[in-house]
Formats: C-alpha cells, structure tokens, sequence
C-alpha cells in the first residue's frame, strides 16, 4: 500500500511540475509570436500623407548616407499641357 501511495504522490508532483513548465514555455512563445505579429502589422500600415500636402522622407538608404554631395540627374525639357 505505501509503494502506491508514492507512485501516486509522485505522479501528482511530476505532473505538476510538467504543467508549470509548459506553461512557462507557451507563454513565451505566444509572446513572440504577438510581437511578431505586431511587427508585421506596422509594416503593412498604409502611410498618411501630411494633409497639407508638403512631403516627409521617413526612410534615407544607408549608401546616400555617408555621400554628402548628390548628383543631379539629367534634365528633360516638358511642357505644360492646357485643357
């Protein structure tokens, strides 16, 4: 009877432990995937434009960054067309 009683006890602790574990391991998962999931979600955010129509550059290439002239490109001659 006393050897039944241990299994029995010891079955109860080990799962126990089993759980915590599991669930400490689930959590951190989900928690990488909600972060991921929020990344990819700004990512595919439409941006605003400035209501009052000026333009903002959010994003310079990291090979125009240690440039400091730019060079133009070349010029075309248009013309305005009337309706």
């Amino acid at each position: 009877m006393g050897f039944i009683l241990k299994f029995i006890l010891i079955s109860i602790a080990l799962s126990w432990i089993f759980s915590k574990l599991l669930e400490y391991f689930m959590k951190s998962k989900f928690k990488k995937f909600v972060d991921q999931m929020k990344a990819t979600q700004q990512e595919n955010q439409p941006k605003r434009k400035p209501a009052d129509g000026n333009v903002n550059v959010d994003y310079i290439p990291k090979e125009h960054l240690h440039k400091k002239e730019i060079k133009g490109g070349d010029y075309i001659d248009y013309e305005e067309v009337k309706e």
